[in-house]
């Protein structure tokens, strides 16, 4: 299952902090429609790898402006119009937007792993 489905299983506690890592630098859009991507990119190496971190911005771009080519929804395109655009100005330089996705994930994993211990905590325990 990935990451991002597993963010949506959490307790609302959990979600409400997921909540504040987003905002108008990288909108849930974005995660939510390039999950499966975003997931698959070693942000890790890019942090120390700057014409990496370019390219991986740009492939991000890339994979944007298909999902929003694809999608059927005028309101939801037009949103994901204004997200591109808002990406160009903020996110540059590329690194910025690579540390903010890093920090977004590792955050995002570390909630699965607080639910996934509430979760086994045997209530003989109590």
């Amino acid at each position: 299952m990935s990451q991002w489905k597993q963010v949506q299983q959490l307790e609302m506690r959990l979600l409400e902090q997921v909540d504040y890592l987003y905002d108008d630098n990288f909108p849930m859009d974005i995660r939510q429609g390039l999950a499966g991507w975003i997931e698959s990119q070693d942000w890790d190496s890019a942090v120390n790898d700057e014409s990496m971190a370019s390219v991986l911005f740009t492939n991000l771009q890339t994979q944007l402006e298909k999902v929003r080519s694809q999608e059927q929804n005028f309101l939801q395109r037009h949103n994901m119009k204004i997200i591109q655009q808002q990406l160009q100005v903020t996110a540059s330089p590329a690194l910025f937007l690579v540390l903010h996705l890093r920090g977004e994930l590792s955050s995002q994993t570390s909630g699965i792993q607080v639910s996934k211990s509430i979760t086994f905590i045997s209530p003989s325990c109590f």
